[in-house]
């Protein structure tokens, strides 16, 4: 068995933590990105073109999606944390959760009256809801909504027509959407 063990050397007066951030964002074995053959794609992705159902095209030109030169839009690594500190800054505000399901309607009735069908799969767990469009929905049968996945777990809609900024604009209703500057990302929307 062989093991080698690598030295880090100081150069000149440059601090630890640069020199160690210069390694990280030059490695070429450390990428962040799409590899085709030995370069390192960032930006709209042009293979990504080739595996898109032309539903999702027209979903996404419907939506003022530009998908022209690529997708999905790989992040720049020079532009993802390394450290600590630097990812934790990405949500480091205050923010106050609101629970939206707290007063809604226990009965559902905004949520379940407006659907053609509601199916329990379980005694427990699993609904669907059909019938319904997630764009559509008011507040209140938004927060029933918030509800009933509380009190189900999991909640079907099935085809859906719900843009890339819907499903956002969605997800920030029931609180803070994650943000990920490292992962692949739908073009023209915040990380």
């Amino acid at each position: 068995m062989t093991t080698s063990t690598a030295t880090l050397k100081i150069q000149g007066d440059i601090p630890l933590d640069q020199e160690i951030e210069s390694i990280i964002r030059s490695s070429g074995k450390i990428t962040v990105g799409s590899r085709k053959g030995p370069e390192v794609i960032y930006g709209p992705d042009p293979r990504g073109l080739e595996i898109l159902s032309n539903e999702t095209r027209e979903r996404f030109k419907a939506a003022g999606i530009d998908i022209s030169k690529g997708y999905p839009t790989v992040p720049d690594k020079s532009k993802v944390p390394i450290y600590l500190d630097e990812a934790l800054a990405i949500r480091d505000d205050d923010y106050t959760y609101v629970d939206r399901g707290k007063d809604a309607d226990p009965e559902k009735k905004a949520l379940f009256g407006a659907a053609k069908e509601v199916i329990h799969y379980t005694k427990n767990i699993g609904t669907e809801i059909v019938g319904l469009q997630l764009a559509d929905l008011t507040d209140k049968q938004r927060d029933e909504l918030a509800l009933l996945i509380a009190e189900r777990g999991v909640v079907f809609f099935r085809e859906q027509k719900l843009t890339p900024q819907k499903q956002l604009e969605l997800g920030e209703y029931y609180g803070r959407v994650e943000k990920h500057p490292q992962a692949a990302q739908v073009n023209g929307l915040p990380e």
